[in-house]
């Protein structure tokens, strides 16, 4: 590819991302039954809804520049006998700013806090999106006696992002011009967050769905688009090890969208079931 077309390329991709950023959740109406959570001087948007015989709890994690809106479809499938958990962490939507880097560790201990704080009692279903997949690892590594199982959204996996390092110019320039402060440092830790994932305890013990886009008929009539920015490792030995993590897991493939939750939200729906109903790992 020359000069000119590769340049040309990058514009593109570049005026995609910036689609993408202007794509805010905070032009959506709100969730029904959200409220502002005031804990410690901090403010946190969240979901709670009890049922008195729930057996667990559903806790949902957002994707990247994603709030608690991206799951609304979804909500109205859920079962009534759960307790339902879902938020903006810190940096989104109506939630404070963070005050402590935007570490998966971080992340993991400020969403546990918060529960504790809100009386939101294990044993929980973790469903993460995307990125919020990548937290929710963390938390069912750190904390698995308080987790029943997995639910991995089209997840990021743990070496997935490059390092901040490697990421090309027209990545960082969208990043700073369309991401709050928060967002960006997510991405630009992932990488570290991941490596502090594969050093804790495996989990195969506890029953997980690993749910992945492929979107064939985008592919096949070409109006696919990659939207990685470069920030994405692709190397082959990486995606044999992403395969092979949690062999244990039921893994279900799908023509859908990254935002599987609202494409494909019955097969989100029927992910958590399996989980609730399983009483050991999946295969």
């Amino acid at each position: 590819m020359n000069c000119f077309l590769k340049t040309k390329m990058m514009i593109i991709l570049l005026c995609v991302f910036v689609l993408l950023g202007l794509m805010s959740c905070n032009s959506l109406p709100d969730t029904l039954g959200t409220e502002v959570l005031h804990i410690e001087n901090q403010k946190i948007e969240s979901l709670v809804r009890k049922h008195e015989q729930a057996s667990y709890t559903l806790v949902f994690e957002n994707g990247s520049r994603n709030c608690i809106q991206r799951w609304e479809t979804l909500f109205k499938q859920l079962p009534d006998n759960v307790n339902i958990f879902a938020y903006n962490r810190p940096g989104y939507c109506k939630s404070s700013s963070a005050k402590s880097m935007r570490t998966s560790d971080n992340i993991v201990n400020e969403l546990r806090h918060t529960l504790q704080q809100q009386e939101v009692k294990p044993p929980y279903i973790l469903i993460g999106h995307s990125l919020g997949g990548l937290y929710m690892q963390h938390f069912a590594r750190q904390y698995p006696n308080e987790v029943k199982g997995l639910v991995l959204v089209d997840a990021v996996y743990p070496g997935l992002l490059k390092k901040p390092e490697e990421f090309p110019w027209y990545a960082k320039l969208g990043m700073t011009t369309f991401m709050s402060g928060d967002m960006k440092e997510e991405l630009y830790l992932a990488h570290t967050s991941g490596a502090t994932i594969d050093s804790l305890p495996a989990i195969d013990h506890m029953p997980i769905v690993r749910l992945f886009n492929y979107p064939k008929r985008a592919i096949e009539d070409g109006t696919a688009v990659s939207v990685d920015m470069g920030m994405v490792n692709k190397d082959e030995t990486l995606i044999e090890k992403i395969k092979a993590m949690y062999p244990r897991a039921k893994t279900v493939v799908a023509d859908s969208s990254h935002q599987m939750q609202e494409t494909s939200p019955e097969l989100v729906v029927q992910a958590i079931q399996d989980v609730m109903q399983a009483k050991e790992p999946l295969q």
